[in-house]
């Protein structure tokens, strides 16, 4: 069972080793082993990075977790970009201490104002562990943000500090170290520039050349309104529309809702839903577009004024009932009645005025 066990774990920690071998160092992880290698091996210092974080940061937020009491070291490289490495005074007096008394004495260090000398006996450390440190990562902009370091200058305050690290951006490492075996535990912060990553050659030329289907396809913007209704309204009524009015939507439908382009042309007839939450459109593969037509749409109605008008005769004939027209066909002429005589068209006008009512004009006075 213990076999059985030991196996599986020591499979476990392989499969992570592989894993972790596959992907590229990164620059916290590569200054964790600077630091440790080379307190080690040039300062017989045992040195552990036990916590780490990273960030990143604007110039007006770079003194956020840097204490007034901490050595604050400037570096620059041959490109003119500036760093900063900063130091609390654990991990300054441990480092001292080494190379001057040879050991690490157990207890808090007593507080005391830095000199040129701590930094002189520091900065070869930083400068040293750096130049390692770029031998670990492989990216170019990481290479390239940890290379040509050399000191420059201890400052004196934070705001100098603030002043001298002109970059855009930078990028925080927080260090958590214990030294000397656990007799003492210190901070140490590194400061640098935030570099673009540099594009290669076959990137370049790809650039060069313009954005292919898939990246034009990302930004491309479709724009489709979708109509379930129209209506004709006179421009009297339109004009007096205002905040509450409704507009009843007659014979409108969510099956049959028109699909236009950008530039109002009809594209497709489609079905108004949701879906996953969102609105959607389902477009109907058997009915086409001409399947709409005009005919559906209601008619242009003209305005009507709110006045009423003197009534004319053409007001008076459009307004009164009418009755439909119906031709007299062959098999209608069997309801005339059969008392109607057509012999002559005198006889026929006398009996048409008699059903009319117009008899016994022609003996009133004045018409003949």
């Amino acid at each position: 069972m213990t076999q059985s066990v030991s196996t599986a774990m020591a499979r476990k920690l392989s499969a992570g080793q592989e894993e972790q071998g596959e992907k590229p160092r990164s620059v916290l992880r590569a200054l964790r082993l600077a630091f440790a290698r080379t307190a080690g091996d040039r300062y017989q210092l045992p040195l552990t990075v036990i916590g780490a974080k990273q960030s990143h940061r604007t110039p007006d937020a770079l003194v956020q977790g840097i204490r007034a009491d901490w050595l604050l070291l400037q570096f620059g490289n041959a490109e003119g970009m500036a760093a900063a490495i900063c130091m609390d005074m654990g991990a300054v007096s441990a480092i001292v201490q080494v190379q001057t008394i040879g050991q690490v004495l157990a207890g808090e260090p007593d507080a005391r104002a830095y000199t040129d000398t701590d930094a002189a006996l520091v900065a070869p450390l930083v400068e040293e562990a750096l130049s390692r440190a770029v031998g670990l990562v492989e990216a170019s902009a990481d290479q390239a943000s940890l290379s040509g370091y050399e000191f420059r200058a201890r400052l004196g305050d934070l705001r100098t500090l603030s002043l001298a690290l002109v970059e855009d951006a930078y990028r925080v490492f927080e260090l958590t170290v214990e030294l000397g075996g656990g007799l003492r535990q210190g901070q140490v912060s590194v400061l640098l520039p935030d570099l673009p990553a540099e594009t290669d050659e076959d990137e370049a030329d790809l650039a060069e050349a313009g954005p292919n289907l898939e990246q034009a396809s990302g930004v491309v913007r479709a724009e489709l309104n979708t109509v379930i209704s129209r209506m004709s309204l006179p421009l009297a009524t339109l004009s007096s529309l205002s905040v509450g009015d409704v507009l009843p939507l007659t014979g409108s439908r969510l099956d049959r809702a028109e699909i236009l382009t950008i530039d109002r042309g009809r594209a497709a007839i489609g079905r108004l839903g949701q879906c996953g939450g969102m609105r959607a459109v389902r477009l109907n593969e058997y009915t086409s577009v001409a399947a709409l037509e005009q005919s559906e749409l209601p008619e242009f109605l003209e305005a009507r004024s709110a006045g009423s008008p003197p009534e004319t005769l053409e007001d008076a004939i459009q307004t009164a009932p009418t009755q439909a027209v119906v031709p007299l066909g062959v098999d209608g002429l069997g309801d005339v009645d059969p008392g109607l005589s057509f012999d002559s068209p005198d006889k026929m006008v006398a009996e048409i005025s008699q059903l009319a009512g117009l008899t016994g004009l022609e003996d009133e006075p004045g018409l003949t």
